[in-house]
């Protein structure tokens, strides 16, 4: 099992939704939509790729959301 982080944005009427390590992106015209077409895109995108490359490409990320009040 994988753990993404996963970024979601609304963007004038669609959300987007974005896999921050794997770059899978998805947009939809509400937010569990998005999710759930997001969710199916990386799954999408796993079947398609080698364990290998996923490993790679998510090894050496590492991200911090967090917010900044000024």
């Amino acid at each position: 099992m994988y753990n993404f982080s996963i970024f979601i944005e609304k963007e004038w009427d669609l959300y987007i939704a974005r896999n921050l390590e794997l770059w899978v992106f998805s947009q939809w015209e509400n937010y569990d939509n998005a999710l759930s077409n997001l969710k199916e895109a990386t799954e999408l995108y796993l079947e398609n790729e080698k364990e290998k490359t996923i490993l790679n490409k998510i090894k050496w990320k590492n991200y911090s959301l967090t917010t900044l009040s000024i």
